[in-house]
């Protein structure tokens, strides 16, 4: 691969390169920083306040957030424990699924705004260590190498300004468009599901409980989950390439379907979603990349592996990429980062658990119209 030199000589230096200030990005800057390795954390974006529609804390994602201290921190700021998930049919709960009290399970999943997520996080990790910085309205434009060819960091552009950072370690968290993975030639396969995603997001109707609700629309999937603040997210399941073909027709009849399967909508939807321009359209795809690290630079979350909606998994998985990754970086600094194979160990610790989630979002997929019917 052609070597990109510094564009300037505003020059900075830090052990690990984090580009992407997302939930596993700012995780993984948090531990590095309790260990007192020197983190940069960039982001193109001038705040945190990124729109971001994968919310849905499960099991292992809560689990380490507890590991690390971090739950209450966020709990405090404000979440939803969602009770149970609703099978509906003609505005009627056909089937519910409720925690497993044996299990010590106490919710189906936790709606946590990314906001209150990366403020939790990032408010930790400022008290923590001097060693923390973030820069906004950062762009990576390319690998910085040395003489003999190795990743020694990145280039960007901060404010529309060229700089340069080096870096021992660079870390790709920068979602399912990963600069980082482009840039390292570590190359995706793609793998289309069938389906588009029509997302939404309106106030909760009164005495709307926290939960999963489902219902079944023209053989697709309609996912409605509750959101702290009182608002309801609506994933409506679409065929693939089919909204262009939806828009030419009229919308009244379409989204009566929504208030037709629940009709404690109705007004919600009235005041809310009155065009086409009210859905924000979601190309579904999942990827995964064989491998995640070369050289001195490595993948988490998305950027390794994004995921569908379906299951709730990719937040929590680039959580847990996040905390297996710190555990390989404290010990790469102990040998003061001489040696980068070390990064490999990432995908062989949590490759097999990754795969089998992607199998998993195939299958409840490809079943969720023998599923839901088998309720009836």
């Amino acid at each position: 691969m052609k070597s990109m030199k510094p564009q300037t000589s505003d020059i900075s230096h830090t052990d690990v390169c984090i580009v992407g200030a997302g939930p596993g990005g700012a995780l993984l800057s948090y531990l590095l920083n309790r260990k007192g390795i020197s983190t940069l954390l960039i982001e193109r974006q001038p705040h945190l306040h990124k729109s971001f529609r994968g919310e849905l804390l499960n099991a292992d994602g809560e689990a380490i957030l507890n590991k690390h201290g971090l739950y209450s921190h966020i709990q405090e700021q404000g979440v939803l424990p969602l009770e149970e998930i609703q099978y509906w049919e003609e505005g009627n709960i056909l089937h519910t699924i409720n925690p497993d009290a044996d299990k010590g399970e106490h919710h189906v999943g936790v709606h946590v705004p990314q906001d209150h997520l990366l403020q939790a996080i990032t408010s930790q990790t400022e008290a923590l260590s001097p060693l923390h910085q973030v820069r906004f309205s950062t762009i990576m434009t390319g690998l910085l190498r040395d003489k003999s060819g190795h990743v020694a960091g990145i280039n960007v552009r901060q404010n529309g300004v060229p700089a340069s950072i080096q870096a021992s370690v660079v870390i790709g968290a920068d979602g399912r468009y990963s600069a980082v993975r482009k840039h390292a030639g570590l190359v995706p396969e793609i793998r289309k599901h069938g389906y588009d995603l029509l997302w939404a997001r309106i106030p909760a109707p009164p005495g709307w409980e926290p939960a999963v609700r489902m219902a079944s629309m023209d053989g697709q999937q309609l996912a409605l989950f509750s959101q702290y603040g009182g608002y309801v997210q609506i994933g409506w399941n679409i065929p693939e390439g089919g909204y262009t073909q939806l828009r030419k027709q009229p919308f009244a009849p379409f989204v009566g379907k929504l208030v037709s399967a629940f009709p404690c909508l109705a007004d919600s939807v009235a005041a809310h979603i009155k065009d086409w321009s009210d859905f924000v359209l979601l190309s579904v795809e999942s990827s995964y990349s064989s491998r995640w690290a070369d050289d001195n630079v490595v993948l988490i979350g998305d950027a390794a592996h994004t995921m569908t909606p379906t299951g709730a998994f990719g937040l929590n998985a680039a959580l847990e990429d996040a905390d297996v990754l710190s555990e390989l970086l404290i010990q790469m600094a102990e040998d003061h980062f001489g040696s980068t194979d070390v990064l490999q160990q990432l995908q062989a610790i949590r490759g097999s658990k990754v795969q089998q989630q992607l199998a998993r979002q195939l299958q409840m997929e490809s079943s969720f119209q023998q599923r839901y019917e088998s309720f009836r």
